[in-house]
């Protein structure tokens, strides 16, 4: 599963949110509420408690987000992250072979409470233990890079950053958000204490502006090209050959603001969204590319930019 939480906007008057673990069983019952009503999980992929209460108790965290006016069936559960300790390469000092980190399986919060500041809170929350158990200051997780609301939550709003496209990762999933499409993901790096994610954490900083004139700004159409989809202006358009030669400067790469609404009005389109940001980001990122920011470039609307030699 994935990190699926939204951007935070200003926090309402009146929302105190308590965090902490989750360790009842109990509330792990209300975690597992929590993962149908986010992800509509089928029963077959609820994550069981015996994994929970192993995981809490052995190096991993499982964190609640509670508030007094949450669900009462749910003991006040409205937002939780689930993650543990593992090694993987780090795209950025592969060099130095395999590496501890931290691996946040599943990050979520309740549709009705979205928008609120939890989900920030949740992963800064996950950040502090993690550098308080003094064994890694790398965290990872899998998002879908269509879903634009979590590439701008993970890539602009927290500083990770991504160098790892991986196919059909999790195979045919089956939860409602999924169903029916392959599992492309992005694994995000959070560097916990690079001058990058510390500056993005931060609640009053400054917002980088990108020159659409410095950049490679990728078409989200091709006039004539040989075999190409029709546009389609209510839905979005695409394209056939989407990646020209790479010639060094930063990408814009398109991301389509709802692919939610794309998918349920038009499979055609929706498989040919997957099919172009794959292509794009694995050459992109065969080429020495990361991708650091997700952000609005005027006209050419949602764009994610990829850089060489960021970090």
């Amino acid at each position: 599963m994935d990190d699926l939480i939204t951007p935070s906007g200003p926090r309402p008057e009146g929302t105190r949110i308590t965090i902490r673990p989750i360790t009842e069983v109990a509330h792990c019952e209300y975690y597992q509420e929590l993962e149908r009503r986010v992800w509509g999980t089928d029963e077959t992929d609820v994550v069981p408690i015996h994994v929970l209460v192993t995981v809490q108790k052995n190096g991993g965290l499982v964190l609640g987000a509670y508030a007094p006016d949450g669900p009462a069936e749910m003991g006040g559960l409205v937002g939780a992250t689930f993650g543990w300790l593992g090694v993987g390469v780090d795209p950025a000092r592969r060099e130095a072979g395999q590496l501890l980190k931290f691996c946040s399986h599943m990050a979520g919060v309740l549709p009705a409470w979205q928008g609120k500041r939890i989900g920030l809170r949740l992963k800064l929350a996950q950040r502090e233990h993690v550098l308080a158990q003094g064994l890694t200051d790398w965290i990872t997780w899998t998002y879908d890079p269509l879903y634009l609301a979590n590439a701008v939550f993970n890539i602009h709003r927290l500083g990770a950053t991504c160098a790892t496209y991986m196919r059909d990762i999790y195979g045919e999933l089956k939860d409602d958000l999924n169903r029916g499409v392959p599992s492309d993901r992005c694994q995000v790096d959070w560097r916990l204490r690079s001058p990058h994610v510390l500056h993005d954490i931060e609640p009053r900083r400054h917002e980088h502006a990108w020159d659409a004139t410095a950049l490679m700004v990728l078409p989200t159409h091709s006039a004539g090209a040989s075999g190409m989809l029709a546009p389609r202006p209510e839905a979005g358009t695409l394209w056939v050959r989407p990646v020209a030669t790479l010639d060094g400067r930063p990408l814009a790469v398109p991301i389509p603001a709802d692919i939610a609404h794309i998918r349920r009005t038009d499979r055609e389109l929706s498989m040919a969204w997957r099919l172009y940001v794959r292509e794009v980001l694995e050459t992109a990122f065969a080429a020495g590319y990361m991708m650091v920011d997700c952000v609005h470039l005027g006209d050419h609307g949602w764009r994610y930019i990829l850089v060489r030699e960021y970090l």
